[in-house]
């Protein structure tokens, strides 16, 4: 194929994203107080407030607080289960696999950034892959990402172009790789300046056989139509889904919805009306003063305070009069109240007392609501990026994986699997679901005293399971990190059927004793 399609294809998935540009560097300044730097400096100059409050900057790192109390309020972010036909010996090796290879990335440092578009941007993308003997997690940013502009749902995504950067010697030395051809004198194609940046366009295709990669530089293919054996290495997610706008030509399907995008314009007015009261309060404490010049006042005697002022003509003093603040504390309530309406997380979430008194009821209800929305957001980035993300760092592991974590088992073909990731941990107040764990346990208890009533061990031995589940639930919000240590298995070499069995035997085993006691004594 052409360079002239590739080329057509880079324009018309970059012009998509240009459509989101705006909209993104509106929501990077309201989070890094560069929002109406030149109003606050024109502020200062007339002596006017110029305060920023960055009520973004705010409930964003709430939600990051939130999803870091979610993914590491325990051991692990995610857990291999037992799915159809798996092999739990086999996933038990898996797991330590994955244990390694995550360990030696540092989840937390590596999970931040993403967590941070996710927030602020409304959407993260990673790439990841497998290099230098271990998984390779990148965090994509949004203007060096272009998606297919004309899919209806990310499913029908048919290609996707990567915006890269490398200077001469790492474009050679990925020759020398085997990445891009061998052919292409690629000195000829970039200046010798060794430390510049060189853009090379990576165009991602979804053929019949599965995804295939080619390489742009400077109008030449570096590689064409490369087949990718562990398919398209990017995954991204969002906290809430786009809706698209009938008839709505521009629609990028890959975007999520920014939370924060609706409360740009009540920070706005949240800024301006703080201001406002400083400089009304400050008119209050020194007024502005009207005398003629022939009273002879120096400015130095009207602001030092305490100082007398002596003039001959004292009828001259007049004052503008002092504007109505009254009615401002009433109208920053309300612009805050709708602030949390738009965004869901309340001045209580982030520690902060509002104007009026309220009651702890009131406090501790309003946080939770906003415990609660948060938690749809996580959720809804769990389903759409941590669990894909988890997904595709399993399979390269089972790929690429030491052998030493395999050992006896073939890996010719990929078993069948499924992470349980815990969410919800930290989105909503801990006290409430530490009652609620306490409350099903409770629950728990009663059901396995009923089956111990009637011999049913089977039963009794899955409560067990369950309520141990629950226990490790609950001691993360208890403070305990090493929960494994706490509830290490002997053995899981019976399953839940054949302990059950055995202890319904010994139970008929005990009875027959019994029986021929009572007969003996007859």
């Amino acid at each position: 194929m052409s360079v002239e399609r590739y080329e057509e294809l880079i324009n018309k998935a970059k012009g998509g994203y240009e459509n989101y540009k705006s909209m993104f560097k509106l929501l990077q300044d309201s989070y890094f107080l560069d929002f109406g730097k030149k109003k606050r400096q024109r502020a200062k100059e007339l002596n006017r407030a110029g305060l920023y409050i960055p009520k973004i900057n705010a409930k964003v790192k709430y939600l990051i607080a939130a999803l870091n109390n979610v993914y590491f309020a325990s051991e692990r972010i995610a857990d291999l289960e037992y799915y159809m036909n798996s092999n739990e010996e086999l996933l038990k090796m898996w797991q330590e696999a994955i244990d390694f290879y995550t360990g030696k990335l540092n989840m937390f440092k590596v999970l931040q950034p993403f967590f941070m578009d996710a927030c602020l941007l409304g959407t993260a993308v990673a790439k990841i892959s497998w290099g230098n003997g271990g998984v390779r997690i990148d965090k994509i940013e949004l203007e060096n990402i272009f998606f297919d502009p004309n899919a209806r749902n990310d499913e029908d995504i048919k290609y996707i172009v990567n915006e890269v950067f490398f200077n001469e010697k790492e474009l050679i030395n990925l020759q020398k790789q085997g990445y891009y051809k061998k052919g292409v004198n690629i000195k000829e194609l970039v200046s010798e300046q060794d430390f510049k940046k060189i853009k090379v366009y990576d165009i991602y295709e979804l053929k019949d056989e599965g995804w295939v990669v080619s390489s742009l530089l400077e109008h030449t293919f570096l590689r064409k139509e490369v087949f990718l054996e562990d398919g398209l290495p990017f995954v991204w997610g969002s906290m809430l889904p786009q809706i698209r706008r009938i008839d709505e030509e521009d629609f990028v399907c890959a975007y999520g919805e920014p939370i924060m995008a609706a409360a740009l314009p009540l920070q706005d007015e949240i800024n301006i009306a703080r201001n406002l009261l400083i400089d009304a309060s400050r008119t209050h404490l020194n007024p502005k003063i009207i005398l003629p010049k022939s009273a002879e006042v120096s400015r130095e005697d009207l602001l030092t305070i305490g100082k007398a002022i002596y003039t001959n003509e004292v009828g001259a003093f007049q004052t503008l009069p002092l504007p109505n603040i009254s009615s401002t504390g009433a109208n920053l309530e309300l612009l805050e109240s709708e602030i949390t309406e738009v965004t869901g997380i309340s001045p209580q979430n982030n520690g902060a007392q509002t104007a009026r008194n309220e009651t702890a009821t009131e406090i501790s209800i309003k946080a939770e609501e906003g415990g609660r929305r948060a938690g749809d957001y996580i959720r809804q980035l769990n389903e759409s990026f941590i669990e894909p993300l988890f997904d595709k760092l399993a399979l390269l592991v089972w790929r690429y994986g030491d052998d030493v974590f395999f050992q006896g088992f073939g890996r010719e073909q990929t078993p069948s699997f499924r992470f349980n990731i815990q969410t919800g941990t930290g989105s909503s107040s801990k006290e409430v679901r530490r009652a609620g764990i306490q409350s099903s346990m409770a629950s728990f208890s009663q059901l396995y005293q009923m089956y111990m009533s009637v011999g049913d061990m089977q039963n009794a031995y899955r409560i067990l399971l369950a309520t141990e589940r629950l226990v490790r639930e609950l001691l993360p919000l208890l403070g305990v990190k090493n929960v494994n240590e706490f509830l290490e298995k002997e053995s899981q070499d019976d399953s839940v059927d054949n302990m059950g069995q055995d202890m319904q035997a010994q139970l008929a085993g005990n009875a027959t004793a019994l029986l021929a006691d009572n007969r003996q004594q007859i």
